[in-house]
């Protein structure tokens, strides 16, 4: 018994842990399924595969299939077409017969092979180029996916602490309304009363006025993520699931070590690509050495004649102006490449390492907010005691008010600051759980 309800408990916590992030879980899918640049990205994988998967065949035979049909009174045409049908007669050698042969109409199939043996090369470097190519691609499409999944997330998750801010001024608001409707302290001639009136009608206009744009920021943040999920989906943003518990599981980064980012791996992979370039145009002034055959069939006046012709060649490249500096043009576009590749590298190491004091600072603020905020809590209470047994005046109590509202304030701020580093983070690695890195 004791197992079953075990169990039980099991399947509803379960159920709960499921179901408290399912709006964002949600959102993610949408954002997966209707984003256009993830699918111009996958389309790109895919084309950029398939040109790898085409490179590699390029030892394979080519073979061509050929045939044409006319009509002609041309005399080398009449007399090697009677040669190809196998039927030259030694009246065809007559002077007359070669200048003025009779119009004829002739037909011819054939059917060839060219196998390369040897191509300097060129193939082989450019079937690598391709294969980094493609490699990249993939990167790249994985860095898109990341970047658009970290947005929905941060966006949704700011959504979330918005409303907790929104949460915690309207009760600030309820108990300034109660003050302001119960208590009479606004007779002008009791000069610390009506000064406490003021005040609280002060912080009221305060809280209005945060209230206004915390609704800014929230339609912002929902414009946002309609925007990027393509749904207009009614955001509920369930209070099972805290701000830290959804950085945790959605925004997790490389806390230990720097991790390079998909983006930076497709400029590293590039720069391998562009440097197999190198060896594909070197390649242009060597030999090209391969075997050939073709078949055909001859039809004209006379006869049907078959025959074929094989063999190997050789195809040299001695000069051409058009390749003339290709392998320097290359080298050049290889270094950049690295360079780039490098330079990157270097911005993104300090960015990790910026980002992370960011957020032992951000972290170290928030706790102090924290304990700030418990200390306020029990002042609050206690001065509304006060104030209700009139031990303090409104002015007094409207003093504790305003500096809770402050630290609400402060608080969400800094959440927010956190939800964006944390998003910067996950977005600038591929060592998360996101569905980012996964493709």
């Amino acid at each position: 018994m004791i197992k079953q309800l075990n169990l039980i408990l099991l399947v509803l916590i379960s159920g709960q842990v499921l179901a408290k992030d399912r709006e964002l879980e949600n959102l993610i899918k949408a954002t997966n399924d209707n984003s256009l640049a993830q699918k111009a990205a996958t389309e790109n994988v895919s084309a950029a595969v398939l040109e790898k998967e085409r490179s590699s065949k390029h030892w394979l035979p080519q073979v061509y299939l050929s045939g044409q049909s006319f009509i002609s009174n041309d005399p080398g045409t009449a007399l090697f077409g009677k040669m190809s049908q196998r039927e030259i007669k030694s009246s065809d050698f007559m002077a007359d017969s070669l200048n003025h042969p009779e119009t004829s109409v002739y037909t011819k199939a054939a059917i060839g092979v060219n196998l390369p043996l040897y191509e300097g090369g060129q193939k082989v470097a450019m079937n690598n180029a391709m294969t980094f190519a493609s490699e990249a691609k993939l990167s790249e499409a994985k860095a898109i996916r990341n970047e658009f999944y970290t947005e929905v997330v941060k966006n949704y998750v700011i959504g979330k602490n918005l409303k907790v801010e929104k949460t915690e001024l309207i009760k600030i608001k309820m108990t300034l309304d109660s003050i302001i409707s119960r208590y009479q302290v606004g007779n002008k001639e009791n000069q610390l009363g009506y000064s406490g009136l003021l005040g609280l009608k002060s912080l009221k206009n305060k809280i209005f006025a945060l209230l206004n744009e915390n609704k800014s920021k929230s339609s912002a943040t929902e414009k946002a993520l309609a925007e990027l999920s393509g749904t207009n989906a009614i955001l509920i943003y369930p209070d099972e699931s805290s701000i830290s518990s959804l950085l945790k599981e959605y925004l997790s980064y490389s806390e230990n070590q720097y991790v390079a980012s998909h983006k930076l791996k497709s400029f590293f992979q590039n720069a391998k690509s562009a440097q197999e370039v190198i060896d594909a145009e070197k390649s242009r002034n060597l030999p090209r050495i391969g075997l050939f055959g073709e078949g055909y069939a001859f039809n004209g006046d006379r006869s049907l004649g078959k025959g074929y012709t094989t063999g190997i060649y050789l195809n040299w490249n001695l000069f051409s102006g058009n390749d003339y500096g290709a392998s320097q043009e290359a080298i050049h576009k290889s270094k950049a490449a690295q360079y780039f590749a490098e330079a990157s590298l270097q911005k993104e190491k300090v960015e990790y390492v910026g980002l992370k004091d960011a957020l032992v600072a951000i972290n170290s603020s928030l706790v102090l907010l924290d304990e700030s905020e418990k200390y306020l809590e029990e002042q609050t209470k206690i001065s509304h005691n006060l104030f209700k047994n009139g031990l303090i005046n409104a002015l007094q109590y409207v003093e504790v008010l305003s500096r809770r509202v402050d630290l609400i304030k402060s608080k969400s701020d800094a959440e927010t600051q956190l939800i964006e580093v944390h998003s910067q983070l996950a977005k600038n690695t591929n060592d998360s759980k996101s569905e980012g890195a996964n493709l």
